[in-house]
């Protein structure tokens, strides 16, 4: 096919930008592949090493989006070499709760620590030794005021045949301070649940009914001050009687005309001296501590003072004025 001389002229023109364009796109691709080096002119794919030596672009990012190598860790954590943990949760010595304070004592239980330590007893109950049970009343410490008399007498069944409590005079029964009332029923009706016969013999007496009662016994027995031989009170004068107060009670398993050692040896007293503890009386005047008492022993005699305070008695086998010392009652 034949050609006309222009159309010739215009094809020779075509194939010539041809070839011009060609080697212009061979040239490019040379250069940039002179650029990275002979060992990528042939790979699409760069080294590590290569991509670590690429000049790194720098970017100022928001705090909340650094990456984690770029946080900050406080001088005294150490990251683990594989993992660094974000500040947010790392522990903040200063964020940390204070540890409690030691609780202190008073000044009354640090005495009583202290005299308790002293005596090698254990830490005495945290009590208030100033509250009603504990109240000491004995030949060296009398009632004051003189004539008082408790607000709250209430009348029990002598023998625990019943559980009233009465608040209306009433002289078939025995009488008490209403504060006790609860505590004793329930020790007695314990000891009848056990088979024991129970009678309250002597439970509140009026500054004038001690007083009757100090004058007869000293007549009985030929003396003036209350005291035996040995200087131990067989009878308490008027105004340093417990029984003034109503917080204590005389208990046998009868009714004994004249109270004697031989009431000791009955099952009821027994089984009273080893349980009255967990209903808050004491035995008050135990035989082995008439020496600090002053008083005779008296086996039928017990006093209220609370569990927690009988409890550490028992134990601890102290007396009440033994007890109160510990508190700084002298």
């Amino acid at each position: 096919m034949r050609y006309s001389r222009p159309a010739r002229i215009i094809l020779g023109i075509l194939v010539i930008a041809l070839f011009f364009g060609y080697q212009t796109l061979r040239l490019r691709d040379c250069v940039m592949s002179g650029d990275l080096g002979e060992s990528n002119r042939n790979s699409d794919v760069f080294s590590s090493q290569e991509i670590q030596e690429l000049p790194q672009p720098e970017y100022d990012l928001p705090a909340d989006m650094q990456a984690p190598g770029d946080m900050q860790v406080s001088d005294d954590m150490q990251a683990s070499s594989d993992t660094q943990v974000p500040a947010d949760m790392m522990t903040d010595p200063a964020a940390a709760p204070e540890a409690a304070p030691e609780a202190t004592l008073s000044p009354m239980m640090q005495t009583a620590a202290d005299n308790a330590a002293a005596l090698g007893l254990p830490m005495p109950p945290n009590i208030n030794i100033g509250d009603w049970q504990y109240v000491l009343v004995n030949g060296d410490h009398p009632i004051d005021p003189p004539y008082y008399e408790p607000s709250n007498l209430v009348y029990l069944n002598m023998t625990g045949d019943d559980t009233d409590i009465r608040t209306e005079y009433d002289g078939n029964r025995q009488v008490v301070d209403g504060m006790i009332a609860p505590a004793l029923i329930e020790m007695v009706q314990a000891c009848k649940a056990a088979g024991l016969p129970v009678y309250l013999s002597s439970g509140y007496r009026s500054y004038d009914s001690q007083a009757a009662n100090f004058q007869r016994v000293n007549n009985n027995n030929g003396i003036t001050d209350g005291k035996d031989g040995e200087g131990n009170y067989i009878t308490m004068p008027a105004g340093c009687s417990e029984h003034q107060t109503g917080l204590c009670i005389d208990i046998t398993d009868r009714y004994w005309e004249i109270k004697n050692d031989a009431i000791a040896e009955t099952p009821t007293v027994q089984w009273l001296a080893e349980n009255c503890a967990q209903y808050g009386f004491v035995l008050r005047f135990p035989v082995e501590k008439r020496g600090i008492t002053h008083v005779m022993g008296e086996s039928w005699h017990f006093r209220y003072v609370g569990v927690e305070a009988a409890q550490y008695m028992t134990e601890n086998n102290l007396c009440l004025e033994e007890f109160v010392a510990l508190y700084g009652v002298a």
